[in-house]
């Protein structure tokens, strides 16, 4: 039984076969029952110390949990945290090398996001912009009731007369927008790619600076998304449970019926990965974390990744995914304001 069917298992995320094949797996002897409590303990080791990285600080914390005993916490940060993918051991080895792995190298503690209090935007005579860094969620309300989540390293520019003859923003990075009805007055959001058209209904808009495509994912309602290119007059009706890529210059993608959690998730402090590609799961770290993820093995960015996270530290986060897909991660911390480490 490999490492990464048990990690699914323990995290919930494992398929209805991947369970019966380890149930059956665990019924086939007394060693394999030990395997998987041993595992199981790893599994649930409370994280968020930090640890300097040596041998004697791993070989102390692999007694401690395997003792049951509280771990010692250090002082010590570290602005470069390493994150290997173990060697390949036998399927007990493997997992006392988990434990080692996360004693061995510095854990590093986040808060959540900071979020700022609900702003109420009342003079909407001149254009006013919204921003956000690294690290940091703003949500507020516009003039016309509507609703506003920002999100990590975003921009949005609300339009001079807004609520008056139209409710146009501009927006670049990733919102979540709860759109209060006004008179058959459409609530329109533009970004380098997508026209999103509704009168009143909630969704999420992804459009990432650097990338040419936008995702429109809706919450409730029903959501028109078209292309900014006004040569382009194709239109894809988006209903709740429903989302579309929108390239650059193209006809919107027609809609897609999934786990729209993938592109919700963040407003509830989640991380939801649906057959993710790694470099879009490490580009939501990093605006969530604010730091530098660098991956050792280039030809691993597009693997994807399936897996749901809810208020785990990035060390942790980033461990399992290691193991489970063998990549190798260095992160650079940054610091600013917003950002709080302990």
């Amino acid at each position: 039984m490999e490492i990464k069917h048990i990690h699914r298992y323990l995290a919930g995320e494992a398929s209805p076969d991947e369970r019966k094949a380890l149930e059956r797996w665990l019924e086939e002897s007394e060693e394999n029952k030990n395997t998987f409590e041993a595992f199981r303990e790893i599994y649930e080791v409370e994280i968020g110390y930090r640890f300097s990285y040596d041998k004697e600080a791993a070989l102390e914390k692999f007694r401690e949990v395997m003792n049951d005993s509280k771990p010692v916490r250090r002082k010590t940060p570290l602005r470069k945290i390493e994150h290997r993918k173990p060697s390949r051991l036998s399927t007990w080895v493997k997992a006392a090398a988990v434990l080692i792995i996360a004693a061995g190298i510095s854990i590093y503690m986040f808060t959540a996001l900071d979020e700022s209090e609900d702003v109420r935007i009342v003079d909407a005579a001149t254009g006013t912009t919204i921003e956000t860094e690294a690290g940091e969620q703003k949500s507020f309300r516009l003039s016309d009731g509507s609703r506003i989540k920002l999100n990590a390293s975003s921009r949005i520019y609300i339009s001079s007369g807004f609520g008056e003859l139209s409710r146009e923003v501009d927006l670049q990075g990733e919102a979540f927008f709860e759109v209060a009805e006004m008179d058959g007055n459409e609530f329109v959001v533009e970004t380098s790619s997508a026209r999103v058209q509704v009168l009143g209904t909630s969704f999420a808009v992804r459009a990432w600076e650097g990338r040419s495509e936008s995702v429109v994912a809706v919450q409730s309602g029903t959501v028109s998304v078209g292309s900014t290119n006004p040569e382009i007059i194709e239109n894809t009706i988006l209903n709740a449970g429903e989302y579309s890529l929108i390239n650059k210059n193209e006809a919107p993608g027609p809609a897609i019926q999934s786990n729209i959690d993938q592109y919700l998730g963040w407003t509830n402090q989640m991380f939801v990965f649906e057959e993710t590609p790694l470099e879009d799961v490490i580009r939501q770290l990093e605006l969530h974390f604010n730091v530098i993820i660098s991956v050792q093995d280039s030809s691993t960015i597009t693997d994807p990744v399936t897996a749901r996270y809810r208020n785990e530290s990035l060390d942790e986060i980033l461990r399992f995914t290691s193991i489970t897909h063998g990549v190798d991660f260095t992160v650079e911390v940054l610091h600013n304001n917003n950002n709080n480490n302990q």
